[in-house]
């Protein structure tokens, strides 16, 4: 095939260099008439230009290649024999593939809907036709289902809350409310109808976000690689709705003002195609986004034209750049390349210094606001960083200005109004409270970071008294909560996940007291161990009974980089009374044996779906499967599929990691810290 390419591509550069040379030449030396011929001649070699230049780009689909639709420009060109044998292979591997899903569907569809497939393809259909019947059933449901209350997500494996979560606080939120009201006649109670009518009743993935500003952008004027506006602002919608809430950056208001205006005080082609690099995560209709290697998916694209204009800066410190140079890292690690990355992110914690981004304000126009913003958006990235990947914080002191009241100032942190289909009604994230409240978490975070990471030695171990120190700043952060983000009123993915943090800090801070690292306990009082398991166990139960919520009410399909990192947390957890259970059968009970299977599978589903989205999540699904034993892997594979990567398409090779070496990035920090506090996963399963 190869070969075949070569001579095509050969044959036409001769073509073309022949048409030139027999065109140009009489433009130069001819009689007028002679010269009209001949620049017609030119015309139409330029014309046969620009098709072979578009053939060269394009892939083959049908009926518009993949750069056509980029552009969304019409394929007005043939197809060459070398392309139509490639094309077959494609369909070839593509029907197996279809026989495979075909098999895996009827083993998961009810015995009813198994059995009208079944007589479908006794009346002679083929495995393409059915497996797109049942795909175009699902879309046609998806699309006429208006999102009520009655629409809830259901557990893979066991579809009800295991008994030892139940006197959790989080199940007398009112979004675990709407959810039960979900189960019940709508007429039995106002309480429920007044649920059904609220946001609480409602997944945020089928939510749109309501900006003017956003509708009227042209993104296409910022970057080379697609003009499809259409396309580019789903893609950045998508970013505002699921990951800014934890990804702040930049103030939204100012980048959409200048996004439609063209001004760069607030915008740059560098900071558009950064942010289109990083959003492609959470836009599900890109099927090949985690193929980050691949030159023709648009995160290669977008990520390769920000690094292009990165190095095309001349250096001065820009407000912009650093911004872009937060979101080249965190897409960089969603690819697995954080040790590359973060070099992205050194350089622009260089520029910020330069640029005194975290020095006191003297005036307080918008510039300077956005200046104040940014640093609280910086500072708590480089936080996140050090916290999970064992890095010495780079960042010691807060930034000088304090984050303002949200009531007194809300337009200091914007907010992102969102609807729903078939609802008239806007619904306001609480976006302010959010950056608010995890920043404040953020910094403890650093001031763990600061105690136990060191650049000259391994990471200590926190003493008893800092731990206590630690877990008191912790409870007056959670106290101190605003009313929406309080247990009873969370509702969004980001508020959910906030709550996740929190707990997921406490299990890792006393888990840590409660075991050394060769797995023994630690010199604690009976009276300290006491407290330490009852930490860890209330913030356990308060962490699954969380991600059950979440899962429920929004599904794990969207992206969150830190939803990843709490299922692998969870998972960990519940393989030990796992192999406890397989070493001695009779030590628990059935239904808890039951309620232990029920959370490792929901969480292995959760890492399948959150793969979909990134490359990090494939990985660390592959290296979670490798702690399962025979027995509970083909449990678990019943309902969730947990393959290992394709070594064609999807090596670990392609990626940044270096799970055999000593270096130490960012999935191994990862798993090995929510390995229960090195106890559950072995650092030598990943050396």
């Amino acid at each position: 095939l190869t070969s075949l390419l070569w001579k095509e591509w050969n044959k036409d550069l001769h073509e073309l260099h022949h048409h030139c040379v027999h065109s140009y030449l009489p433009l130069l030396v001819g009689s007028a008439k002679t010269q009209r011929k001949s620049k017609r001649l030119l015309d139409s070699t330029l014309a046969r230009l620009v098709e072979l230049a578009s053939q060269k780009q394009c892939d083959g689909s049908k009926p518009r290649c993949t750069a056509c639709v980029t552009r969304d420009t019409e394929c007005r060109y043939g197809e060459t024999e070398s392309r139509r044998f490639k094309r077959r292979y494609q369909q070839l591997k593509q029907k197996r593939t279809a026989q495979e899903e075909l098999f895996d569907t009827l083993q998961t569809l009810p015995e009813r809907d198994a059995a009208a497939i079944f007589h479908r393809i006794r009346a002679g259909a083929n495995a393409e036709a059915v497996i797109r019947h049942i795909q175009e059933g699902n879309l046609i449901l998806e699309l006429s289902h208006v999102p009520q209350a009655s629409s809830r997500f259901h557990f893979p494996y066991m579809d009800k809350i295991p008994a030892s979560l139940q006197d959790s606080t989080y199940f007398q939120s009112l979004v675990y409310e709407a959810i039960e009201a979900s189960d019940y006649d709508r007429s039995t109670s106002q309480t429920h109808v007044a649920l059904q009518k609220s946001n609480y009743a409602r997944s945020l993935s089928t939510a749109r976000m309501v900006d003017n500003l956003l509708e009227d952008a042209q993104p296409s004027h910022w970057t080379s690689v697609s003009s499809n506006d259409r396309l580019l602002r789903n893609i950045i919608e998508s970013y505002f709705i699921n990951q800014y809430p934890r990804h702040f950056f930049f103030h939204k208001a100012n980048f959409l003002e200048d996004l439609v205006s063209r001004r760069t005080e607030f915008c740059s082609h560098l900071l558009v195609n950064a942010l289109l690099a990083k959003a492609c995560a959470s836009f599900r209709v890109l099927s090949n986004r985690t193929r980050f290697w691949n030159p023709d998916s648009l995160p290669y694209r977008f990520l390769a034209e920000a690094k292009r204009l990165w190095e095309l800066e001349d250096g001065a410190p820009k407000l912009t750049t650093i911004q872009a140079g937060c979101l080249i890292n965190a897409a960089m690690n969603d690819f697995g390349h954080d040790t590359l990355g973060f070099s992205y992110m050194l350089k622009a914690f260089g520029m910020a210094q330069k640029m005194r981004l975290f020095a006191p304000r003297v005036d307080h126009d918008k510039f300077e606001h956005a200046k104040s913003f940014t640093a609280w958006g910086l500072s708590s990235w480089l936080s996140l960083q050090s916290y999970y990947y064992f890095k010495p914080p780079c960042l010691l002191d807060l930034p000088a200005d304090p984050l303002p009241d949200v009531h007194g100032k809300s337009e200091w942190y914007g907010d992102i109004v969102i609807n729903y289909p078939a609802d008239g009604n806007h619904y306001m994230t609480d976006f302010g409270h959010g950056m608010k409240a995890l920043s404040e978490l953020r910094v403890i975070q650093n001031e763990i970071g600061v105690m136990c990471f060191s650049r000259f030695e391994d990471s200590k171990k926190m003493p008893w008294g800092a731990a206590l120190h630690i877990q008191a700043k912790l409870e007056t952060w959670y106290r101190g909560l605003p009313t929406k983000l309080q247990p009873r009123w969370i509702v969004h993915p980001s508020h959910l996940l906030l709550h996740c943090e929190y707990h997921a800090v406490l299990i890792t801070l006393f888990r840590s007291q409660i075991y050394s690292e060769d797995g023994g306990a630690r010199s604690l009082t009976q009276n300290q161990l006491n407290t330490a398991q009852k930490a860890v166990t209330e913030a356990s139960i308060h962490l699954e009974s969380i991600l059950r919520i979440y899962y429920l009410r929004h599904s794990f399909e969207s992206y969150d980089s830190t939803l990843t990192i709490f299922l692998v947390h969870l998972a960990n957890l519940t393989l030990e009374p796992i192999r406890q259970l397989e070493q001695d059968p009779t030590s628990e009970r059935k239904d808890t044996s039951e309620a232990l299977i029920s959370t490792l599978v929901l969480c292995f589903n959760g890492l399948y779906e959150q793969s979909k989205c990134a490359y990090i999540a494939i990985v660390m699904l592959a290296l979670m499967r490798k702690q399962l034993s025979a027995e509970i892997r083909n449990t678990v594979g019943r309902y969730v599929t947990i393959e290992e990567p394709d070594s064609d398409t999807e090596s670990i090779d392609e990626t940044n990691f270096d799970i055999g070496g000593k270096k130490r990035n960012a999935l191994r920090n990862i798993v090995r810290t929510y390995g229960s506090v090195w106890k559950v996963v072995p650092l030598e399963a990943l050396a």
